[in-house]
C-alpha cells in the first residue's frame, strides 16, 4: 500500500505568515496534488498540527475524498519544525495502523508538484526510499542534504528515525538514509519537479 502524507500547519509558529496567502497556497497546491493521484493506488492523508476544529482544509479534503487528521504537535517545543512534522507523520502512521512495508510518500502541503512524475515513480518501481540529494541554498548536489518537501520511503524507516537537533533537519534525514537504506535500494531522484515556496520569504525554486 501506498500513502501519501500531505504536512500543513494552518498556524504555524516557526515562521512569518501571511494568512490569506498561506490559504491560498495549502488550497492551489493540495488540490492540485491529489488531482494527479486521483487515478492511482495512492491514498492521501491530510494532517494539520492546530488542534481538532474545523478549518477550510476540511472542504478540500471532502471535495476530492480525501482523509484529514488533526494533531496537537505544533503546541510543542522543538528546535525546528522538523520535529512536529515528523510527530505528525508518525501519529498518522499510528492512527491508520500502517504496515512497516508500506511506502509513506511525505509531501509538504504548501508546495506544488509540477506534474505527476514522482508519484508515477513510486507506484512503478521497487525501492525503499526515493530521495532526491540537494542543498537548496547552494542549488546543488550535497551527498549528506536533502529536500524533505516531497520523498518517499518505507514506513519501517520513518519509524525508527528521530530527530537529534544537532545539525539541520535536512542534513540528519539526509545522513540517516545514507546509513539505514541499501544502495540498490534507495532512488536517488534527479528531478522531483516540485515548486517549493518557502515560508520565511516566499522564495520560490523548483527542484
Amino acid at each position: 500500500m501506498i500513502y501519501l502524507i500531505i504536512t500543513t500547519s494552518i498556524n504555524t509558529k516557526y515562521d512569518p505568515v501571511n494568512e490569506e496567502h498561506r490559504k491560498k497556497q495549502y488550497i492551489n497546491s493540495i488540490t492540485t496534488t491529489l488531482n494527479y493521484i486521483k487515478s492511482s493506488s495512492i491514498h492521501p492523508i491530510l494532517v494539520e498540527n492546530n488542534g481538532y476544529r474545523s478549518t477550510y482544509l476540511d472542504d478540500v479534503a471532502r471535495q476530492h475524498g480525501c482523509d484529514i487528521v488533526y494533531t496537537n504537535n505544533n503546541s510543542m517545543t522543538c528546535e525546528h519544525k522538523g520535529v512536529n512534522e515528523l510527530e505528525d507523520i508518525k501519529d498518522v502512521i499510528k492512527s491508520y495502523n500502517i504496515n512497516d512495508n508500506d511506502m509513506i510518500i511525505k509531501l509538504t502541503g504548501r508546495y506544488c508538484p509540477l506534474n505527476k512524475s514522482f508519484f508515477d515513480m513510486v507506484e512503478k518501481t521497487d525501492h525503499d526510499a526515493f530521495v532526491k540529494f540537494f542543498n537548496i541554498c547552494s542549488k546543488q548536489y550535497v551527498n549528506d542534504d536533502c529536500v524533505l518537501g516531497l520523498f518517499a520511503i518505507r514506513c519501517k524507516y520513518l519509524k525508527e528515525f528521530q530527530y537529534e537537533c544537532k545539525l539541520s533537519a535536512e542534513v540528519e534525514f539526509a545522513r540517516f538514509i545514507r546509513k539505514t537504506i541499501d544502495h540498490d535500494k534507495l532512488n536517488e531522484v534527479d528531478t522531483l519537479s516540485l515548486q517549493c515556496c518557502f515560508a520565511y520569504d516566499l522564495y520560490i525554486l523548483n527542484v
